[in-house]
């Protein structure tokens, strides 16, 4: 199964939701502002300002004009754990690791013995 390519906006948005999940961002955090970020990420502030509209219409963050985005409170997102696995798949792949190297480690975890 090939792993669907994610554009850069939403490999952004993915990114904010694992960093809620994972508790390094809260209820009422506020996120950079689009340039900030877009600054920091090295991308255009548009593609920035696309996550950020993803996120809210999926009701995980809202915007307070002239204030900023935030973190809703509304609900904390689940990562899509069969996304995140193609993802990071995707990512060893991009690395130039090998079909076979990454069979062999998912093998070493598996099977408790680490190899590799």
């Amino acid at each position: 199964m090939k792993a669907p390519k994610l554009s850069l906006y939403q490999v952004i948005g993915e990114n904010i939701k694992r960093r809620i999940a994972a508790g390094a961002l809260k209820e009422g955090d506020k996120l950079p502002s689009c340039r900030d970020f877009a600054e920091e990420l090295g991308v255009n502030p548009n593609t920035v300002q696309r996550a950020y509209t993803q996120l809210e219409d999926e009701g995980i963050v809202f915007t307070i004009a002239k204030k900023g985005v935030f973190v809703s409170s509304a609900r904390r997102p689940r990562p899509d754990r069969g996304q995140m696995l193609l993802s990071k798949i995707a990512e060893l792949k991009s690395l130039g690791y090998t079909r076979e190297e990454i069979a062999a480690a998912l093998g070493a975890v598996f099977a408790d013995t680490p190899t590799v």
